[in-house]
């Protein structure tokens, strides 16, 4: 599988984009990080605040009307949100990971997720991960979970832990093993929206450090998730979680433990 478009190096970092991020940070970050951290309070307005900017679609293609840049702006991005608040910068993080998972998508699935990404692009819409589970220990690319055939799709059931933005994000991107697979890399990625009858958060987020950004574990519960929100193909969430999810994944907890470095320096 070869890398997507939007994870090769764009040498350029849009100062438009760094400049509204820094504007976000000054102005809504900055004076409740402290407070928000305190009090484990996840900030609605923030995520607003980064849709109104147009930074929900940073990656995004244009023609579902996203910005269209690349990893350097991303982890610019990322990092100067991290100086104000970590919390923010690391529920940024995981909405662009998801986003990037939804965006490419298997063909078959792209009348359901083109208007969920012009959603996203519009800043209407959050979305983020759910791959760890109670029992992988922290191998987050092996789910424990096994996704079972039915008429319409499948029907999954699975303890997710560390999800963060639970209970805030409008969509989950869900990994759980291939109704057929034989071993613990034969998974497959769903996109399964908040609203998906049997999905609950399970639990509160009372962690140490990153209080405010709502990781907390996530219940699906015989959740139907129909054949056109399956975005892999059975058995291929493996690749799409090394060739799609890692690479911006490690880039962008460099750039919050940056950003966090800067706002302690």
């Amino acid at each position: 599988m070869a890398s997507p478009e939007f994870i090769k190096p764009k040498l350029l970092i849009n100062d438009v984009a760094v400049s509204r991020a820094r504007d976000i940070a000054n102005r809504v970050l900055a004076p409740s990080a402290g407070q928000n951290d305190k009090a484990g309070r996840y900030s609605p307005e923030a995520v607003e605040s980064l849709g109104e900017s147009g930074l929900l679609g940073l990656m995004l293609p244009v023609e579902v009307g996203g910005s269209g840049l690349g990893p350097r702006t991303f982890a610019t991005v990322t990092a100067t949100l991290a100086e104000a608040d970590a919390s923010v910068a690391m529920v940024y993080l995981m909405h662009v990971l998801g986003t990037a998972t939804i965006s490419t998508a298997r063909p078959s699935a792209a009348p359901t997720v083109t208007p969920i990404l012009r959603e996203i692009a519009a800043g209407r819409h959050l979305s983020t991960l759910a791959f760890s589970e109670a029992g992988s220990r922290s191998h987050f690319w092996t789910p424990m979970s096994r996704a079972h055939r039915n008429s319409e799709g499948v029907r999954i059931s699975a303890k997710k832990s560390w999800v963060t933005s639970a209970g805030y994000a409008q969509s989950y991107v869900v990994s759980s093993l291939a109704p057929e697979g034989v071993g613990p890399f034969d998974s497959t990625l769903y996109l399964v929206p908040a609203e998906t009858r049997g999905l609950s958060v399970a639990g509160p987020w009372d962690g140490l450090g990153l209080r405010a950004n709502a990781s907390a574990p996530i219940t699906l519960d015989e959740c139907e998730v129909p054949s056109n929100f399956q975005l892999t193909d059975d058995g291929a969430g493996f690749q799409a979680m090394l060739n799609v999810v890692l690479p911006l994944f490690n880039l962008g907890t460099a750039a919050v433990a940056l950003g966090r470095t800067e706002q302690r320096s």
